[in-house]
């Protein structure tokens, strides 16, 4: 699962809320505002509601994106900062 999100920069305590959050779930950090991680579906159920009782204290917004395995393979990535 990827986690997208945007929380405006008056919200910041919000959004570092959110980030340890996600790293509490296993979260890996890819983006300044997205994070990737596997969790079973109750797990992921249990975290959409966290997330929401979280947002409800500030502003913003977070999309869970659930690509398929094959989509998930066809993922490309250009980094320059491994080079």
């Amino acid at each position: 699962m990827i986690v997208v999100f945007d929380i405006p920069v008056e919200h910041n305590k919000l959004r570092d809320e959110l980030r340890e959050l996600l790293k509490n779930y296993g979260g890996t950090f890819l983006e300044y505002s997205v994070y990737e991680t596997e969790l079973d579906e109750r797990v992921v159920v249990e975290l959409i509601e966290k997330v929401r009782r979280l947002l409800r204290r500030g502003a913003g917004r977070v999309d869970f994106v659930f690509p398929c395995e094959r989509c998930y393979r066809k993922i490309i990535v250009v980094d320059t900062t491994q080079l």
